[in-house]
């Protein structure tokens, strides 16, 4: 797909892999409408997308109110003239014990990473589907293929969009919409300092985190060149494949390199 003059909706777009994603739109020359809680942030970024070509909307959504991601959905159809792709990033982080930990943090986890994202595909496929075309790209997480400890409801939400983006290129691909999953693993962003803290999680050795520029690319590659999921390092698609060959050494590896200090605390 040609991104120049397409218009694409970023949600979680003031910080992070959402803000890198959408210079990279802006610089392939298309049309953006900005998505997230914080306004400020949003016309900041929006200032500095200027003069790459394409228009840049700024709407601040709380992706969780039905009626507000509605409301963006058709302020990006009737300012821009269409909606062409979504890229559904917004998220939260949750660290806590799940036997121990607070049902209302995970529901609020479940809320924005779950809910949040349907309200958004829900709000733009009408307009793709009058539109025979579109693209939805669903930021996920190596977490939604392997769940590490303190991290498991954030791990089931992404586990839920999995399920979600793999139901949804099926019920969809007969309107010429296209559904692709990204699967980052860790990524230098304020995401982390952002998440819920119920527990003080302690550092995790020989962890790499890498950039979130390396996500953005990762998404609009995706987005020229549709695939169903998209890994951003091959060290990423490793773990996985070795999850569905090996589940019990994911296991110990992660009893090994992420209980061992938590262990040691307590």
């Amino acid at each position: 797909m040609k991104l120049r003059g397409k218009t694409v909706i970023v949600t979680g777009a003031s910080s992070g892999i959402g803000r890198e994603t959408a210079r990279l739109f802006a610089h392939a020359g298309s049309n953006l409408v900005l998505a997230a809680r914080d306004k400020e942030r949003l016309h900041r970024l929006a200032e500095q997308l200027e003069g790459y070509g394409g228009r840049v909307l700024v709407v601040a959504t709380d992706v969780t109110e039905r009626q507000a991601v509605e409301r963006m959905a058709a302020m990006a159809a009737e300012e821009l003239g269409r909606v062409d792709i979504l890229v559904n990033n917004a998220g939260l982080g949750l660290h806590a014990l799940l036997a121990e930990g607070s049902m209302e943090n995970v529901r609020h986890v479940f809320e924005v990473n779950v809910f949040g994202a349907l309200n958004c595909v829900q709000a733009v496929v009408p307009y793709m589907k009058r539109q025979r075309s579109g693209q939805i790209i669903n930021v996920s997480s190596i977490a939604g293929k392997i769940a590490a400890p303190f991290e498991g409801a954030y791990a089931a939400t992404k586990f839920a969009l999995t399920a979600i983006s793999d139901a949804l290129r099926l019920e969809l691909a007969d309107y010429g919409i296209r559904v692709i999953a990204v699967y980052p693993g860790p990524i230098e962003t304020e995401f982390t300092e952002r998440a819920l803290k119920e527990i003080e999680v302690p550092p995790r050795p020989g962890i790499t985190r890498r950039p979130a520029v390396r996500v953005a690319e990762a998404i609009v590659k995706a987005a020229r060149r549709p695939q169903s999921e998209v890994y951003v390092t091959g060290l990423d698609r490793l773990a996985v494949g070795l999850k569905a060959v090996s589940p019990r050494f994911i296991d110990w590896a992660l009893r090994r390199f992420y209980m061992r200090g938590w262990l040691n605390r307590r």
